[in-house]
């Protein structure tokens, strides 16, 4: 054979091994195990997250758990009528003004009935100032004075009505010890058990003020006290 075939079969042999050989060069750098070590790695990240989280929200309830919701009535009572209502709401001062007091006077005094108040805050910055500043004359055995008082001062929304100073003037009103309750007004005590109050609305699913559970009925607004009356027979005779 001639050198210059030789040459040839030479090449082509080269060739032919240079296309059976891997290629080690695509993902130079990175080794098989690796890559399970990555997503372990990112798996194991997430969980923790996944961890941190829940037990922070878990806290942060637990120790909203702890604010007892504001309630009037025997703990005792056959009928639990849960109210979620905003401060600034209209509606809400009706029902406080008009509808509540017959409430109180047919079931919640006599013991039929107890009314367990949430917070329903979502008109704005005054309203959550209300709702700490109710919860903050509560310590001072005065919450439900100081509801009647906010829906007695009602003065449309977001005006100034509610600011932290007015609220703290109506606390002297109320004869409140002032520096206690001063503190807790500024330092938004209660912010945590509001929005518990929050995420409770959420789950419920509800979606106006003001709103009532009694057992499984709902109603929504201030509705006649007679619309009241037939919610709390029918959770009467359904637990016997």
């Amino acid at each position: 054979m001639s050198s210059k075939r030789k040459r040839r079969a030479t090449d082509k042999t080269r060739t032919q091994r240079a296309r059976r050989a891997p290629d080690n060069t695509r993902n130079a750098g990175i080794r098989p195990w690796i890559l399970p070590g990555i997503a372990g790695i990112a798996v194991i990240a997430i969980v923790l997250v996944g961890v941190f989280a829940i037990s922070s929200e878990d806290g942060n309830t637990a120790s909203a758990a702890r604010v007892p919701s504001p309630s009037v009535g025997e703990r005792s009572a056959q009928v639990v009528i849960h109210e979620y209502a905003d401060y600034q709401c209209p509606f809400c001062g009706v029902f406080a003004r008009s509808i509540k007091p017959q409430l109180q006077e047919r079931y919640i005094d006599t013991g039929i009935a107890r009314l367990v108040w949430h917070d329903f805050a979502w008109y704005g910055d005054e309203s959550r100032h209300a709702a700490n500043a109710a919860r903050c004359a509560g310590e001072q055995g005065q919450f439900w004075e100081y509801h009647d008082l906010l829906f007695d001062n009602q003065r449309g929304t977001n005006t100034g009505n509610f600011s932290r100073d007015n609220l703290k003037r109506y606390g002297n009103a109320l004869g409140l010890e002032p520096e206690a309750f001063g503190t807790c007004v500024d330092d938004d005590t209660y912010a945590g058990a509001i929005e518990a109050d929050m995420r409770q609305v959420r789950r419920l699913g509800l979606n106006g003020t003001p709103s009532f559970t009694i057992g499984d009925q709902r109603i929504i607004g201030a509705q006649p006290v007679e619309i009241f009356e037939q919610a709390i027979a029918a959770e009467i005779r359904q637990l016997g």
